[in-house]
């Protein structure tokens, strides 16, 4: 019966604190939304264009400085991506890669004059989706992840509207691991996801 009420007690506490936090506007839900422009490094192809969309929350820590977590689900990639039939004696051919992500960022927003501000964070991104093409063996592995760092500038109107761009680097290999035979020139290479982001957050 104590843990009950003490469990309760740290309920309403808790609650209590984000209540007070949200009213004096130090905790903001949002929304964000725009294109992705994404490519892949070390291979021969073109910029994929795409969507992402996702919340994030606002956590004013200061006059200047923003700590902003975010949960984002992405559509990565490139198209034309080139196919070497060397290996397998067949033509090269040209394929569309999608990859689908579900990131987990900590953005830091320092914000400079008049509503601009830069950004910096790094993101965990969960593979949940993809359209390998198959060569010589079973595609049957959707798992994976990618480690990633974003930098972007943006300006934050009065209504809590922002207008943002980003460039994203991953730092893992986006196919896991020499999945592609006869992708790449090297097989000691990899190939890291490049995003461009344009788009609009909303804070509520």
């Amino acid at each position: 019966m104590r843990i009950m009420k003490r469990n309760t007690l740290l309920v309403v506490v808790a609650v209590a604190l984000a209540t007070q936090l949200y009213a004096q506007k130090r905790v903001s839900p949002g929304i964000r939304a725009g294109v992705n422009l994404a490519s892949l490094s070390n291979i021969n192809a073109d910029f994929k264009t795409d969507f992402y969309a996702g919340g994030i929350l606002g956590i004013n820590l200061g006059q200047r400085y923003t700590l902003q977590p975010e949960l984002i689900y992405s559509r990565q990639g490139a198209n034309n991506v080139l196919f070497s039939g060397e290996e397998t004696g067949e033509p090269d051919r040209t394929e569309n890669v999608t990859i689908q992500y579900l990131s987990l960022g900590v953005m830091n927003k320092f914000y400079l004059v008049d509503g601009f501000h830069v950004l910096a964070g790094p993101s965990l991104d969960l593979k949940i989706g993809k359209n390998f093409p198959r060569i010589d063996f079973d595609d049957e592995d959707y798992g994976g992840v990618d480690l990633g760092i974003s930098l972007g500038l943006g300006y934050t109107l009065p209504i809590g509207l922002t207008f943002e761009g980003r460039f994203k680097t991953g730092m893992l290999d986006a196919f896991n691991n020499d999945y592609f035979l006869g992708l790449f020139d090297d097989p000691d290479d990899i190939s890291l996801n490049r995003v461009f982001q344009l788009g609009l957050s909303y804070s509520f």
